[in-house]
């Protein structure tokens, strides 16, 4: 095994479990100290991530000669919940400044690489907001906003289809039914850990700080969200110069949570590639 695996306790209560990564041996791949990534929890999923894909994410990080810390937020997986009055983003994003400031103490570091999947990005994004050692983030199936293309992408091809007809023909005669019918009870879902995409000029702003900030960023979406082509993000914020500082990839055959080993493989390439591109080429490290 090329890498190390330590189990740790961050803070007494409520205390948050996981695990660092480290290399078995270290050997220089960059001439400047790596950031430190940090996998954060998609929605209830605990720290090994869906279908192991953190597991095997923090050791590939590892190999790399990124330290990477795998952790379950409080009330998620092995770590306990808060007590408090707090909201669960207030609660989360002191989880986060908590672990940073452990690793910081203990485990000499002092920049971070956020990254998550769904409500992960959600809460890796709100990070590096609010803290200025989070230096990049990637955001896996993220906020993304609908544009034209997107929406001609989406039913031009059903405009050509007699089904499809028939089918929106349905669902217009179910809901003018439903509207004059009845009224039915309403189950809630469970919204503790669902999270309400920001409006896209707060969105915008947030980019303008990472701008100036020059952190780096990574997006990457599915077939499974609202994201139907490559430059969507581009078009959504045609007002902003990302530069080198923005990547984005749409894995149009991969689903939200990655169950086919070749699409988590995808994604890994694409991670890969990323940190080599911004992190472990000297022309481009910070």
């Amino acid at each position: 095994m090329n890498q190390l695996e330590k189990a740790i306790v961050v803070g007494e209560s409520p205390q948050l479990l996981g695990v660092l990564t480290k290399q078995n041996k270290y050997t220089p791949k960059s001439e400047t100290k790596l950031p430190t990534i940090l996998l954060l929890n998609s929605g209830l999923l605990s720290h090994i991530g869906p279908f192991r894909l953190y597991v095997r994410m923090a050791r590939k990080f590892a190999d790399m000669g990124f330290n990477t810390f795998r952790f379950d937020l409080s009330g998620i997986g092995d770590s306990e919940r808060h007590l408090d009055v707090r909201t669960r983003e207030e609660q989360h994003m002191g989880d986060i400044k908590a672990v940073m400031d452990h690793l910081d103490r203990y485990e000499n570091c002092n920049q971070y690489i956020v990254m998550g999947i769904c409500t992960g990005a959600d809460n890796a994004h709100k990070a590096m907001i609010k803290d200025l050692r989070v230096i990049g983030a990637v955001s896996i199936d993220g906020y993304a906003y609908k544009t034209p293309r997107y929406y001609f992408n989406l039913y031009a091809p059903k405009l050509v289809s007699f089904n499809s007809w028939k089918t929106l023909s349905r669902q217009v005669f179910n809901k003018v039914k439903s509207k004059l019918g009845p009224k039915q009870d309403v189950i809630p879902e469970n919204i503790e850990y669902r999270w309400v995409e920001p409006s896209k000029e707060k969105t915008e702003q947030d980019y303008k700080v990472f701008i100036e900030r020059n952190v780096n960023l990574l997006a990457v979406f599915t077939a499974s969200w609202p994201y139907n082509y490559l430059q969507q993000h581009a078009d959504s914020f045609k007002k902003l110069s990302f530069g080198e500082n923005l990547q984005v990839a749409y894995l149009e055959n991969a689903e939200h949570i990655f169950p086919l080993s070749e699409d988590r493989t995808h994604l890994m390439t694409e991670i890969v590639n990323w940190l080599v591109n911004r992190y472990l080429n000297t022309s481009t490290n910070h």
